[in-house]
């Protein structure tokens, strides 16, 4: 179990450290008041935790990590047996990490990165309703479960939606600011996922909703100093449902666990 004098040492040695570094203590002292095993917590946050750990500077050599890249292709029948809570923890991570390397950009950034859209979207106040601009989009066409192969369908970037590729990149730890913007097929067929959550990997409509075409989507609302750099950046998660098929209205739902989710300099 995680020592009262361990967390402590780590209290002191993040002093000073930003809001995400705190909110990482804080599952700590979760983890004592509960029993959690320090080891067994490290392996249910899995790679994204460990690569937002490594970020803020914080040791997690006491062991090995589980490699929980096996979520992103097991069938879904399967992946929900896993807690959700933990499987949400993991998604919230990667987002948390994903808005780490945000903070570095500026509106120059911004503007090659989502080309032909305007301010107002980039900081979510443009009145669409939409959570700031997308960064992804994919929708999950084959759950993988009765032994057909798990498909996921990178759906067609229009104006203001970074390049799939290039976010796929990101949310894999691999950034890089410089891109092109999207170009590819809007038929565009992987075989994994990117999030793991409930939310995140349900292929189905709202009961309410006549079956149609589904999404989910990664969006970022950004604020930004006198000098034009970003300061804070807000990630959401959506679930989006096209009503009365493919000529209906769209609809558009939160992710359970994956809305607001701001980091700060």
């Amino acid at each position: 179990m995680l020592s009262i004098r361990k967390l402590q040492h780590l209290l002191n040695h993040q002093r000073g450290q930003g809001m995400v570094e705190m909110a990482l203590l804080m599952c700590f002292a979760v983890a004592v008041v509960v029993g959690v095993n320090w080891d067994s917590f490290k392996e249910s946050m899995g790679i994204p935790y460990l690569r937002m750990a490594k970020r803020v500077g914080m040791n997690t050599s006491t062991t090995n990590p589980v490699d929980i890249s096996a979520y992103a292709t097991m069938p879904t029948s399967e992946l929900r047996q896993i807690d959700n809570a933990e499987r949400i923890a993991a998604d919230k991570a990667t987002m948390t990490a994903l808005g780490e390397f945000l903070l570095t950009l500026n509106k120059s950034d911004i503007a090659n990165l989502f080309p032909g859209t305007k301010e107002s979207r980039w900081t979510g106040t443009d009145g669409s309703g939409k959570p700031g601009v997308a960064l992804f989009d994919y929708c999950i066409e084959n759950a993988g479960d009765n032994g057909e192969a798990l498909k996921v369908k990178l759906r067609h970037n229009d104006a203001g939606y970074l390049s799939n590729q290039q976010a796929i990149q990101w949310l894999q730890g691999n950034y890089d600011k410089n891109t092109e913007p999207y170009k590819g097929n809007k038929s565009e067929i992987v075989s994994n996922r990117f999030f793991y959550s409930n939310d995140a990997i349900d292929p189905r409509p709202q009961a309410h909703l006549t079956k149609g075409e589904q999404s989910a989507t990664l969006w970022a609302a950004f604020t930004f100093d006198s000098g034009g750099d970003v300061t804070s950046v807000k990630l959401s998660m959506s679930r989006s449902y096209q009503e009365n098929g493919n000529s209906g209205a769209w609809k558009r739902t939160n992710c359970e666990g994956l809305t607001d989710v701001v980091v700060s300099k």
